[in-house]
């Protein structure tokens, strides 16, 4: 009897042990993997992520274009740009960016009812690591009667 309980509990050990090895292993193998993608990833860098537009004249609509480039490993994808609100409009790029290649992101600012200091923010969403980046532009709007 105590043969059978001994086998019992060695069995149980050893089946407990190798399960416990094939998921340390897969584990492994995905964190590798995980790596390797993070590594070969896209990478988006602007080579300015700000700007001042200065002082503006209530009505004016201005427009600027923020360079970046793909210094990942592999094409990049700008999949969506998103604004604070309606006085501003970003558009992006619809093709692949290559590796090593360069592109532009263009903000529109319509000042209108925006008198007083605006610093507003775009957000960018690709494929790169990271996925999300920001950009930022600022400006003094001066009403219509202001003097500028």
């Amino acid at each position: 009897m105590k043969k059978i309980q001994i086998t019992i509990v060695l069995a149980a050990f050893s089946v407990g042990f190798m399960m416990s090895c094939g998921q340390s292993s897969s584990a492994k193998g995905g964190n590798a993997d995980s790596l390797a993608a993070i590594e070969n990833a896209p990478k988006l860098e602007f080579l300015e992520d700000s700007f001042d537009f200065g002082e503006l004249k209530e009505g004016d609509v201005v427009e600027h274009k923020f360079a970046f480039r793909n210094v990942g490993k592999s094409p990049l994808l700008i999949n969506d740009v998103q604004v604070q609100c309606g006085c501003t409009v970003a558009s992006k790029p619809e093709k692949p960016i290559g590796v090593g290649q360069q592109d532009v992101i263009t903000v529109k600012f319509n000042t209108e009812n925006k008198v007083g200091i605006n610093k507003k923010m775009v957000t960018v969403f690709s494929n790169g690591n990271p996925n999300q980046n920001s950009i930022t532009f600022t400006a003094v709007v001066k009403g219509k009667n202001e003097a500028k």
